[in-house]
């Protein structure tokens, strides 16, 4: 059973989602007035921490959606767009560098939203990411980072600031090129990176996106993370 936070313009809206959410077992609590809350950067760290999902409704238009997404970086919560809009890859692409998790119909079939909320899904680093100054440079290896994010934090940190292109990373991952799967992939192992090193209390944005370009490393990293010659070698393999 997961605790599902619903966002919504108007709490009637979300009835018969509400249902179907309910009947899978799962928890839910909708709120609009939480929306102002997150514009406002008022969040309640302890109230999102009861949460593993939470739903953006179709009736907040995408500007605040994109603002909502931002404020909720901090916390390592599965973010899911509701909403009919067709997408091309191009589009949904532009939403997953946002933030967005995954997408949902307005009306999904139970089977579908059983699926797109299954907690086997979610990797859930911990509930609220509180960053906080390093004091002194770590060394990589102190850092608890799986094998890809280790990869990908050295390709980008041998950078030196400077932005590595999303076919250059898709190359230097896994030797494919770009393609809707690599692109996919990257997302999900940019965004599992950043929580990851938020949680260790590494400072900054971590990693930032450069649209139509790729990403680049923030510059606060160099002042908190070193690395040695051993852990450059794993970045040639």
């Amino acid at each position: 059973m997961s605790q599902i936070l619903v966002l919504t313009k108007n709490t009637l809206n979300e009835e018969s989602f509400e249902r179907k959410i309910l009947q899978l077992g799962h928890e839910v609590f909708i709120s609009s007035v939480i929306i102002d809350e997150c514009l406002m950067d008022r969040l309640n760290i302890r109230f999102f921490e009861m949460f593993q999902f939470i739903v953006l409704s179709e009736t907040i238009d995408n500007s605040e959606a994109i603002q909502i997404v931002k404020k909720m970086s901090r916390f390592s919560i599965k973010i899911l767009r509701k909403s009919d809009e067709q997408l091309d890859d191009h589009q949904m692409q532009k939403w997953i560098d946002q933030g967005i998790d995954d997408w949902i119909e307005r009306d999904p079939r139970v089977e579908v939203l059983r699926e797109k909320l299954s907690c086997k899904k979610t990797i859930k680093e911990g509930n609220v990411v509180l960053l906080q100054k390093s004091i002194e440079r770590r060394p990589l290896s102190g850092l608890s980072l799986s094998g890809g994010e280790l990869k990908l934090f050295i390709i980008l940190y041998q950078q030196k600031e400077k932005i590595v292109s999303r076919e250059e990373l898709c190359l230097r991952m896994w030797n494919r090129k770009k393609c809707n799967s690599t692109m996919s992939q990257l997302s999900v192992l940019v965004k599992n990176l950043k929580n990851k090193l938020a949680m260790q209390n590494i400072d900054g944005p971590i990693i930032k996106t450069c649209w139509g370009q790729g990403y680049r490393m923030d510059e606060a990293v160099y002042d908190q993370v070193r690395l040695d010659s051993q852990e450059l070698q794993l970045a040639h393999k």
